[in-house]
């Protein structure tokens, strides 16, 4: 086996098990996840830099050919430093946790699950209210320019103004069956009175 290969191994078995260890509860155990993590990516950068020969040179001839690429190397040492802030950050974090609760495992919060729950219920309430305006044509509650009119009953603004002029119709003539009604209302009642006083 070549040592390409084997550092392929190692940096599949970090990932493996620092992904396993990261989807624990326990906040130590998150913690050494994301280290064996951390060294497993830089493995994966060693492998991608690929070999080469150290950048040293005699003085005499000055090419850079086959030597090896020092940014891989530059991208390491950051993620070195990164990775130790992020675990000291963890570090702090599981000490607040021991002092506080005697317990380094994160526990379900249940007001943080309601509202998780409540806007899942809300999100499946919006989903269930959506609609293809495609699909109905120009009957859709919003439809799109253009839409065709499916039942030939004429566009929705069309029919909008038919009703409109038609209930300015039956209200006209409404008005005008109250004026006669009560006009023979009046005559009737004026009549009944000439009725009255003749007898």
């Amino acid at each position: 086996m070549t040592v390409p290969f084997i550092m392929v191994l190692a940096m599949g078995f970090l990932f493996a098990c620092g992904i396993y260890l990261m989807l624990e509860r326990s906040l130590t155990r998150v913690l050494l996840g994301f280290i064996l993590l951390g060294n497993g990516v830089n493995l994966l950068i060693i492998l991608t830099a690929g070999r080469g020969a150290p950048p040293l040179t005699d003085g005499k001839n000055l090419s850079t050919e086959g030597m090896s690429d020092p940014l891989p190397q530059a991208l390491i040492l950051t993620a070195i430093v990164i990775t130790f802030a992020v675990t000291a950050f963890l570090l702090a974090m599981i000490y607040r946790s021991w002092r506080l609760v005697r317990a380094d495992s994160l526990q379900d919060d249940t007001a943080d699950l309601q509202v998780a729950i409540t806007k899942m219920i809300d999100s499946e309430a919006e989903a269930s209210t959506d609609y293809d305006d495609t699909e109905f044509g120009d009957e859709a509650e919003s439809p799109i320019t253009g839409a065709i009119d499916l039942d030939d009953d004429g566009k929705p603004h069309e029919r909008e103004d038919n009703e409109v002029s038609t209930d300015r119709a039956e209200n006209s003539a409404g008005t005008g069956r109250a004026g006669a009604t009560s006009a023979n209302k009046d005559g009737g009642g004026s009549e009944g009175t000439e009725t009255e006083e003749k007898k």
